[in-house]
């Protein structure tokens, strides 16, 4: 199923959107986060409309759905001179999955801009690695193109931090669409879990809850459906049973498009549902 294929909904007479999960995005249990995440700014913006960037969006994730359709029920909150805001609710079979709090807005007189982070130093993509694995309940890997080159396990010198729970690299939809905010958002939660690769304990990482804010509005920049971004993703500190992860999602002609935080816990998972981690060349 193609992305765009994973976010079509349908109004319903009382209001509600339904939507369909299948298999394609599956990680270990259920569909992958940020395909979650994307479902519900989508939703957002069917009420709000699509003239303003959404600008954050965050998620708490209740329960995975399963196959099949889900409905989501949006109340637009207020719509201001600046600023919109909805409050997005998904539930199967009336059990509650997730709910999202999405802002948007857009300034017609913009005073002042600065950037003082830098994009990342990556190397080229044709000297990028590509993860090999026998992964039979992630079908999410094959969606996205990724070549990574930071945190490459055995490679150290694709490391900022020695020893850091980082990874990231180039990525795109292995069937490019447009970039939009949910393409945006589901990219924020593409990329495997740095613990899972640099760890010898088996787990998995579902996530509670994914803040994802928009910087830039893909669609006032040259970025072209095809274009790799650069995606780097911190898990820098696990306590407790959780972790928290930091991203950064680029152009690559250096504009700052998203910033994302999480908050997953850390679960057991068996052997079986990943084979062993292997990098090659690209």
């Amino acid at each position: 199923m193609r992305f765009r294929e994973a976010m079509m909904m349908e109004e319903q007479d009382d209001g509600r959107l339904v939507a369909s999960f299948d298999r394609s995005w599956w990680v270990v249990n259920g569909p992958n986060g940020g395909i979650i995440a994307a479902l519900l700014i989508r939703a957002a913006q069917h009420y709000l409309g699509g003239d303003r960037c959404v600008r954050t969006a965050t998620t708490h994730f209740l329960a995975a759905p399963k196959e099949g359709p889900v409905h989501l029920e949006v109340s637009v909150e207020r719509e201001g001179r600046i600023a919109s805001f909805a409050t997005v609710r998904m539930t199967q079979d009336n059990q509650h999955i997730a709910t999202a709090l999405i802002a948007a807005a857009e300034m017609e007189i913009v005073s002042h801009e600065w950037e003082q982070r830098n994009l990342p130093t990556l190397p080229a993509i044709d000297e990028t690695w590509m993860m090999e694995s026998n992964s039979h309940d992630v079908p999410l890997r094959s969606r996205w193109e990724q070549r990574w080159g930071l945190g490459v396990p055995g490679v150290p010198e694709t490391s900022t931090v020695p020893g850091g729970y980082e990874a990231g690299g180039w990525v795109r939809l292995s069937e490019p669409e447009p970039y939009d905010e949910a393409v945006l958002a589901a990219m924020a939660d593409c990329w495997v879990p740095a613990v899972m690769v640099h760890s010898d304990v088996a787990v998995h990482t579902p996530t509670l809850e994914l803040t994802v804010q928009f910087r830039t509005d893909p669609r006032n920049i040259d970025l072209r459906g095809d274009d790799y971004c650069a995606a780097i993703f911190r898990q820098l500190s696990g306590r407790e049973g959780f972790i928290d992860e930091t991203g950064e999602i680029w152009s690559p002609d250096g504009h700052l498009l998203v910033l994302s935080r999480q908050i997953g816990v850390v679960l057991p998972r068996p052997d079986e549902t990943v084979g062993p981690w292997e990098f090659v060349r690209s």
